[in-house]
């Protein structure tokens, strides 16, 4: 951020960034690994992540990063269990909620990328048929699939969220029935140790961020982004990949520093030393301008040795009508 000047290459950069993985639907398929499958009848949940984590940081160990380790946040389980319920296969909900909402809902304060897969077993022709699977094999399918037959289908979105050197946890959802089993894996980036009950939006007193940053980072920049939600059937909910909404403003500490093209909002204090922040700006003026709706407020650090950008934390504040914040109900 310059003075006087503008950002575009942050810009730039933070877009390049914000896409995520398309997600996969794997039917039929028949791969042979080494993996111990544990017997239908005795999995659980805590097997089924443990499992699931074991085979991610195989994958990561392969390319030389660091293992993630288990969160304990429910936002892949409760997405996993929604898309079984209700038949769907979609990174949105029925709400029309996208993976960085249901996270911020559940208690996420970190930042969130989502990858999601369906297995159904040979039996099936739709998602809701009989059938048998094996649960854990059909996981094994869906992370090796997801890790070596991810291009044609979705880029490799896929593989390069599991690859990716940021993420340092892991969130994962399994959702099964006796022919069909959904999976769901939440990366997530946590490197903020928040205070004082933030992040947090206070109405008219805005939105407020105290915290301290894992030693060598540094606050880069501080962008909102806005979505409408939509409800949704299963039959209209969206396929493919999901991104943040619009980006729509950019967080400044002086009156001469600006985005071009977004509102420019002045902190009512930007205060940063070492890694310690604390930041406070109201988001009266872009309600008004844009109403209902979610705001995701987007902060982006910067690696002090490396010079590298990556976003630390995403929290949305849903807006109702009256321009009040909410917490919907149907998560």
């Amino acid at each position: 951020m310059k003075s006087t000047g503008t950002i575009s290459s942050l810009l730039s950069s933070f877009n390049n960034s914000i896409t995520s993985t398309n997600s996969i639907n794997i039917e039929n398929i028949n791969i042979t690994t080494n993996n111990t499958i544990i017997p239908v009848n005795n999995e659980n949940i805590t097997q089924l992540d443990n499992y699931s984590l074991s085979l991610i940081n195989k994958d990561r160990e392969k390319y030389g990063l660091k293992p993630v380790a288990l969160s304990d946040l429910s936002s892949a389980q409760q997405h996993a269990d929604s898309m079984l319920s209700n038949s769907y296969f979609s990174h949105w909900d029925l709400y029309g909620m996208k993976p960085y909402m249901r996270y911020t809902l559940l208690g996420g304060k970190g930042y969130v990328q989502e990858n999601i897969a369906v297995e159904k077993s040979s039996l099936c022709s739709n998602i809701s048929c009989v059938g048998n699977i094996n649960v854990t094999k059909a996981i094994a399918n869906m992370e090796y699939s997801m890790m070596y037959n991810d291009s044609i289908c979705c880029n490799n979105g896929h593989r390069d969220n599991i690859l990716n050197p940021n993420h340092n946890y892991v969130n994962i959802g399994v959702a099964f029935n006796s022919s069909t089993v959904y999976f769901v894996e939440d990366f997530t980036n946590n490197y903020i140790n928040w205070s004082n009950g933030s992040p947090a939006y206070l109405n008219t007193n805005g939105v407020y961020l105290f915290g301290n940053l894992t030693d060598g980072l540094l606050i880069n920049s501080i962008y909102i982004s806005y979505d409408k939600l939509v409800n949704y059937t299963s039959s209209t909910v969206p396929s493919g990949p999901y991104s943040f909404g619009t980006t729509v403003a950019g967080i400044v500490p002086k009156s001469n520093y600006y985005y071009p093209n977004l509102t420019t909002i002045v902190a009512n204090y930007y205060y940063t030393k070492n890694n310690t922040f604390k930041i406070n700006f109201v988001l009266n003026s872009l309600i008004k301008k844009y109403g209902q709706g979610v705001y995701t407020v987007i902060t982006s650090v910067q690696n002090k040795s490396t010079g590298s950008t990556f976003i630390a934390s995403d929290y949305s504040i849903f807006i109702n009508s009256t321009y009040q914040s909410y917490i919907p109900r149907n998560v």
